[in-house]
């Protein structure tokens, strides 16, 4: 009897203590504060300049069969992601300037430019455009001058306005990876890049082969100037 009252006691006082929400267990709580996150950048520059870029490539008194190295760019990845380099040519223009009589004597007129092809993808009357070829590389050992084994962004005619396809892409990524450099540009990394343009000679091929050239001449080109913007970007990586 006191057994089975001392039992009824103990549940009865459960029963109280878990009714009243009272519940002897041991708790403890730590808070991890402060909790951060910070986007990186990527952050291009030339020559150690954001745009405006105060270096241009320049060349001036060109003279027909010959090759200029205009010089180098320093590209350099200030920000904290690496990136991937792209470089795209836009918005040539070829400019008549002085229509002087040898352009004249070979068949320039005022507010002509002489492309018997039909195609002209720049702007202006000028000739000195389709008569011109680049070269863009990477110059690996930053000396200035491009070696047979340095990395090619793009070979070839400036202008040739025969059809698009044989013109210059514009507006459009003109590098892709070859001798074994992938245009990824590390944080703090730099490369340079540099241009060469050749002045075709029109006694000499492609003009003697190719006939797109007919009825042009280096005499059309006289005075002429070039312009074109070179856009280089850093995309992140994927």
């Amino acid at each position: 009897m006191k057994k089975a009252l001392g039992l009824f006691m103990t549940v009865a006082l459960m029963a109280i203590l878990v009714g009243s929400g009272f519940a002897a267990l041991f708790s403890d709580t730590e808070t991890v504060s402060a909790n951060s996150f910070t986007a990186g950048s990527l952050d291009l520059q030339v020559n150690g300049e954001d745009d405006p870029i105060s270096f241009h490539f320049a060349e001036t008194n060109m003279a027909p069969g010959t090759t200029y190295n205009a010089g180098t760019i320093t590209l350099g990845n200030v920000g904290t992601l690496s990136g991937v380099l792209t470089v795209m040519v836009s918005n040539p223009v070829s400019n008549e300037n002085d229509l002087i009589e040898p352009e004249v004597s070979d068949g320039d007129a005022p507010g002509v430019q002489v492309d018997l092809t039909g195609y002209d993808a720049n702007a202006g009357d000028g000739e000195l455009w389709d008569q011109c070829k680049m070269k863009l590389y990477f110059d690996m050992n930053a000396d200035g001058v491009m070696q047979w084994n340095e990395p090619l962004i793009y070979s070839g005619p400036m202008g040739l306005d025969m059809t698009s396809y044989y013109s210059i892409a514009l507006d459009t990524n003109l590098w892709t990876p070859n001798h074994g450099f992938d245009g990824v540009l590390a944080p703090s990394g730099t490369v340079d890049l540099g241009l060469y343009v050749t002045f075709l000679d029109d006694q000499a091929s492609p003009f003697t082969s190719q006939p797109q050239y007919n009825g042009m001449t280096n005499n059309q080109a006289m005075t002429d100037d070039m312009t074109f913007d070179l856009i280089i970007g850093l995309e992140q990586l994927p």
